[in-house]
């Protein structure tokens, strides 16, 4: 579930606390490693041993040395249960790009393809690229002390490992039935219940944590997004100042409705497009945003925050008039402001002030 680019720009401008450079405060007991992002590769990587390494293993292994981890959770998208609504993201990545003839019969080539991009784009050449990885990752890590790996793609099977040098302790379980690996992420949350680590680059994973306090899972989450070596390092994006900073926002935008904030953000979030929706044309994240106190308002009408066709629908309204107001009479628009008791006021110019 893809963002907008420029939601993460504006919660690094208006929530800057959050992101935080250089070394993880705190240790959290488990973490979890969106594995279908880390399939692209850089050009330095020459080798498939050097893939796996570079890509998977050392990864896995810091964050059970270093971050402190003692459960981690490496995750694959499931494409047998992925929603048919994924095809729009899907068609967007794959315009312009040729991809390689590779079929359900064929076989890994013992190089890695020069053309890369063109290659993992094919869902059959990803398919053995994530066997590949499913099979040798697990015998390649050695965690110190007790520790534990779990690979959740088709299948789900836990890795015990022991410091004794044995091999680890193998348990199957049961497949989560989740197509997205970032949705797999609430999965885990729900039956960890503790305080968790996610490495993935996507922004979604805000929102996806975010909703996940609403549903009564508030455990600590931080996000490790990015590497910046200008601010020192590892960018680490802590859920709970994004939370904080929603909560002060809107108040000020006059919600008092608990988790109004979260509810809203996710829903201005999806206006802007997501894998599964359109967004709308010509209405930025940053318009969205510069109107939140209309937006908060009309949620606030006929009881608490829930989305309906109504709404939605003077949301809408609402957002184009702001965003285009010399294309709208002043009539329609005092009409479009009364409907959430806005009004214009001369001392002001053409601002909504709440009466």
């Amino acid at each position: 579930m893809t963002i907008h680019t420029k939601w993460m720009e504006l919660l690094r401008s208006e929530a800057s606390d959050a992101f935080q450079y250089g070394e993880l405060n705190g240790k959290p007991s488990a973490s979890f490693i969106d594995g279908q992002i880390k399939l692209m590769k850089p050009e330095s990587v020459q080798t498939w041993a050097d893939f796996l390494y570079a890509k998977f293993t050392s990864v896995i292994m810091r964050h059970f040395e270093l971050y402190g981890c003692s459960t981690v959770v490496l995750s694959f998208d499931d494409k047998r249960h992925v929603p048919k609504a994924k095809a729009i993201t899907q068609c967007k990545r794959r315009a312009g790009v040729q991809t390689i003839d590779f079929g359900e019969a064929d076989t890994l080539p013992n190089d890695l393809p020069l053309q890369w991009k063109e290659s993992i784009m094919n869902a059959w050449f990803k398919h053995r690229v994530i066997e590949l990885i499913c099979a040798n990752i697990p015998r390649l890590v050695a965690p110190t002390g007790r520790k534990r790996l779990i690979v959740d793609w088709e299948t789900v099977t836990e890795y015990i490992y022991n410091s004794d040098g044995t091999d680890p302790e193998i348990v199957p379980h049961d497949c989560t039935g989740i197509g997205e690996a970032d949705l797999k992420f609430t999965h885990w949350m729900r039956k960890f219940e503790c305080p968790m680590l996610i490495e993935a680059t996507d922004g979604d994973y805000i929102p996806i944590a975010l909703g996940l306090k609403v549903a009564g899972h508030g455990q600590p989450v931080v996000i490790l997004k990015a590497w910046n070596q200008e601010k020192g390092g590892a960018e680490f994006v802590h859920i709970d100042l994004i939370h904080s900073f929603l909560k002060k926002r809107f108040a000020r935008a006059g919600s008092t409705e608990e988790w109004e904030e979260i509810k809203i953000f996710i829903a201005l979030l999806g206006l802007s497009g997501t894998d599964f929706t359109r967004n709308l044309p010509l209405v930025s994240p940053q318009k969205i945003w510069g109107a939140l106190s209309i937006v908060t308002r009309t949620f606030a009408m006929d009881g608490p925050t829930t989305l309906n066709l109504q709404k939605g629908k003077r949301v809408v309204e609402l957002l184009y008039a702001e965003a285009f107001p010399k294309h709208i009479d002043p009539f329609s628009r005092r009409s479009v402001w009364s409907q959430v008791g806005f009004f214009l006021h001369p001392l002001f110019g053409q601002k909504p002030i709440l009466t």
